[in-house]
């Protein structure tokens, strides 16, 4: 009886241990779940927090593609609208010649987007940090939709280089050529600057460019608009996490 008491006592006290080291091991894995939850909340907040700043930069970048497009815009409508005239006079001319030499006729301003903080992210199998599946989401679909405007802007640079190897031969007379070298030629073509309103192809080109810039305008309202939303999901969540 005194034997069967004592194992009795011994096998209690051993489940005991047992019992308390079982609670010591899930109280250190909750404190280890805890610890790494705190860090991978540390972690995103980081993360966000380059997103944003990259997401301000294009907003920047944006806004200063709307002005040029506006300068722009303004400009290919001062060339129809001299070229409309059957033959300009030499002040027009001189501005006709000054935007196919020194305007921004020919140039364009590509937006691409920054995006060295979602590209850290995704490249080093964190997405899953950002537990807002819609945050989450809507990141995903805006550097998407960026990447996919390359194409359209590469559509954008061919057709202005075609209009530009088309016009600038035009361009050149030996009124032209000496306005810009104070050189005297002798080429057939005297005044081709001046019959362009009946160029059908220039006309054509200028309008399509113009076209080309309302779309741009459009597409890049659309993610204006998508970062401004994106913004204001991440500050919540940051201002939030702070607290």
């Amino acid at each position: 009886m005194v034997k069967e008491n004592r194992f009795r006592k011994y096998f209690i006290y051993a489940i005991g241990e047992i019992v308390l080291v079982v609670i010591g091991i899930l109280i250190a894995l909750w404190i280890n779940k805890l610890n790494n939850s705190y860090q991978n909340s540390k972690k995103e907040i980081i993360v966000l927090s380059e997103i944003r700043e990259n997401l301000v930069a294009d907003t920047i970048k944006i806004n200063g593609i709307s002005k040029f497009h506006k300068a722009k815009k303004n400009e290919i409508y001062n060339i129809l609208q001299i070229i409309s005239e059957n033959k300009p006079s030499e002040e027009n001319r001189n501005i006709l010649l000054g935007y196919f030499t020194t305007g921004t006729i020919f140039e364009i301003r590509e937006f691409i987007s920054k995006s060295v903080g979602y590209d850290n992210l995704i490249y080093s199998g964190n997405i899953e940090l950002i537990k807002n599946r819609e945050l989450k989401n809507l990141l995903t679909q805006y550097y998407l939709s960026t990447s996919a405007n390359i194409g359209a802007m590469e559509v954008e640079k061919n057709n202005t280089r075609q209009f530009k190897e088309y016009i600038i031969p035009k361009t050149i007379s030996n009124w032209s050529l000496k306005k810009l070298t104070g050189l005297d030629f002798e080429l057939n073509n005297q005044e081709y600057i001046v019959g362009l309103n009946n160029d059908e192809k220039t006309i054509s080109s200028l309008m399509q460019m113009s076209m080309q810039i309302d779309f741009s305008g459009s597409v890049l309202s659309g993610l204006q608009k998508n970062i401004e939303d994106l913004i204001n999901k991440i500050d919540l969540k940051i201002n939030t996490a702070d607290k």
